[in-house]
């Protein structure tokens, strides 16, 4: 990604997933997973002095080959870190209707449950 100069387009993201990545492909054969994230946010406080927090749900794209280790690697529940850009899809349906969605476009995933092996971690690393 090249930023242009004055501008600053970068999310992160740490929570669970809602359910499997759906995978897809576009017309010219990318793969594309689709998913998304809960966090939390804390929001107004109650009379008694608590908090409450309110779940958020983030719709998240990976492409290409991050998309295959996606769709391998997590299942709903898993818990992740995202990071990439905000991303809007704009497309129209067969009624001629405009729609736009936005979207997380996922450019590093770091799977936050996975339990590896040292071995598994030196190899992992080694096929960067």
């Amino acid at each position: 990604m090249n930023p242009i100069k004055g501008t600053v387009n970068s999310v992160e993201l740490i929570g669970w997933l809602r359910d499997e990545p759906e995978e897809r492909f576009a017309t010219n054969g990318m793969a594309i997973a689709s998913f998304s994230v809960a966090t939390k946010r804390r929001t107004i406080q109650q009379e008694d002095g608590t908090w409450m927090y309110e779940t958020e749900w983030t719709d998240v794209e990976a492409h290409d080959k991050l998309a295959e280790t996606v769709t391998m690697n997590l299942k709903k529940g898993s818990r992740v870190r995202v990071s990439g850009s905000l991303l809007t899809n704009t497309w129209q349906d067969r009624n001629g209707l405009k729609h736009k969605t936005t979207v997380v476009r996922v450019e590093d995933v770091m799977f936050l449950d996975i339990k590896m092996s040292m071995d598994d971690a030196v190899m992992a690393e080694a096929s960067d």
